[in-house]
């Protein structure tokens, strides 16, 4: 027995997949709408439970399998009793096809109302043979007394006379009645099945609504990690009542206004003198150095000077010397804890200092030890930015926020903007460590290219507000 559940938007369109996928001879088993009252601005669906015995399903799949495609298309849109009519007259003829032909002494039929008179002319015709045989055995003893002694005869037995069974039930009743029996049996058990074997929605497997799933699947397709789109479609549900539930405006704009709320950005990124810039190879530390050191000379007016202490990947040390020559502004290497003694007493008119760190794994004690040794001293108290690239894939972002917690950062910076979708995984990494975000690098222009965080446009990126906006501008 096949036990399926349809959801659509009417009740035609479900019966229409019922009968596509069971066959005209399913049975409808419960039919449930999900709209619950009347006059609703957002959109309800239907849901209905049918089921169809194996036996069934497998002569509508037969029937379908000899069709040829455009055959196929006339008998998926013909009515249910024309299907059924078809798949019964071609299931028979493929029984009648496979069956052996009759024996010329069988009998062809019987009469349930002559079957009485047919026993007795059997047994009739029985006791007529018996008695010749009987006939005959005497007259072969009398012959056989005149040429040998007399000896007993043992009397032969009359063999038994057959019973006549009542007809037979045909093999087609006796599947029906199974049939029946078994599907009484899953209409008294339905309500303790399983239900994994319908078709989820978006969203099922953490409770959240039909009306909210497409919302689900959007945050998701921007990078949101599941379990926290989950949670707050969670609250979503619980807050609003089912009539706002059903407009998606609605619940699009409670959901964007949620994440604002929850969305967490550096005060006065500027503020402090020295800036250290850590984060794994290929991040964009350099380029988001030099691109907050151009905005703070360039447009803040102020004095910067550029540390790096990356003397272990060839050329970095002089790539950074020349963009402080283009910017004209103090440089310097950072080899030991004790040069940031010898340096800052020189630097006392500068307004702000950024540091280049090299960019390591930290997946031994001597990466992390050494990284350490290289940052300023507690006095100076160093304000300490994560940069991290947007293409870093959510498990990833949560392994390496894991391992440079240890250097004890306060703010995360994320770059290559440009380059992904999955903006989601900004909002996820700063929800998981609880960290605000600092700024934002959006491609290779210096400085143009660079721009501080802001709540409104972490949620542009997530939702793509600007992007539909440019598009209905185009269309207008």
């Amino acid at each position: 027995m096949q036990v399926k559940k349809f959801e659509a938007r009417t009740m035609k369109e479900a019966l229409e997949m019922v009968k596509t996928q069971l066959g005209p001879d399913a049975i409808i088993l419960s039919a449930r709408d999900n709209n619950k009252s009347f006059g609703l601005v957002g959109e309800g669906s239907v849901e209905i439970t049918a089921a169809v015995s194996e036996e069934t399903l497998q002569k509508k799949k037969f029937a379908e399998s000899r069709l040829r495609e455009q055959d196929r298309e006339r008998f998926a849109q013909s009515s249910a009793k024309q299907q059924k009519e078809l798949i019964q007259k071609m299931v028979d003829k493929h029984v009648q096809k496979s069956q052996p032909p009759p024996a010329i002494t069988q009998r062809r039929y019987i009469d349930i109302d002559d079957e009485n008179n047919y026993a007795r002319q059997q047994q009739l015709s029985e006791e007529r043979v018996k008695n010749a045989a009987q006939r005959a055995l005497h007259a072969f003893q009398e012959q056989e007394q005149n040429f040998a002694p007399k000896k007993a005869v043992a009397p032969v037995k009359a063999a038994p006379a057959p019973v006549v069974k009542s007809a037979a039930e045909s093999a087609e009743i006796i599947a029906l009645k199974n049939e029946i029996a078994s599907l009484k049996n899953v209409i008294t058990q339905f309500q303790t099945m399983p239900q994994s074997f319908v078709g989820a929605h978006p969203g099922a497997d953490y409770g959240i609504n039909y009306d909210l799933s497409s919302i689900f699947e959007k945050l998701t397709r921007s990078g949101m990690a599941p379990e926290i789109a989950a949670d707050i479609l969670t609250q979503a549900q619980e807050t609003l009542p089912a009539l706002k539930l059903k407009n998606k405006a609605l619940a699009e704009a409670f959901v964007a206004r949620h994440v604002l709320d929850a969305i967490k950005i550096a005060q006065n990124p500027t503020a402090g003198k020295i800036h250290c810039f850590v984060g794994p190879a290929g991040s964009g530390k350099t380029s988001a150095l030099i691109k907050m050191a151009s905005h703070m000379v360039v447009r803040e007016r102020k004095k910067v000077a550029i540390f790096t202490t990356d003397t272990f990947k060839v050329g970095a040390a002089d790539q950074m010397k020349i963009y402080a020559q283009i910017l004209n502004v103090p440089f310097s290497v950072i080899r030991t804890q004790n040069d940031w003694h010898n340096l800052m007493r020189y630097l006392a008119n500068v307004d702000c200092v950024l540091v280049d760190f090299a960019g390591l794994s930290l997946k031994n004690n001597e990466e992390i030890n050494l990284l350490r040794s290289l940052l300023p001293p507690q006095a100076l108290n160093a304000n300490v930015h994560l940069t991290m690239s947007t293409n870093t894939k959510d498990a990833d972002a949560i392994e390496l926020g894991r391992r440079y917690s240890v250097l004890g950062y306060k703010d995360v910076v994320f770059t290559g903007l440009d380059e992904s979708t999955q903006h989601g995984t900004i909002y996820n990494f700063m929800k998981r460590f609880d960290i605000p975000l600092h700024s934002f690098g959006i491609g290779s222009r210096v400085p143009e290219d660079f721009e501080f965080a802001t709540k409104e446009r972490l949620l542009d990126l997530m939702f793509k507000i600007t992007k539909f906006k440019q598009q209905d501008s185009e269309a207008v």
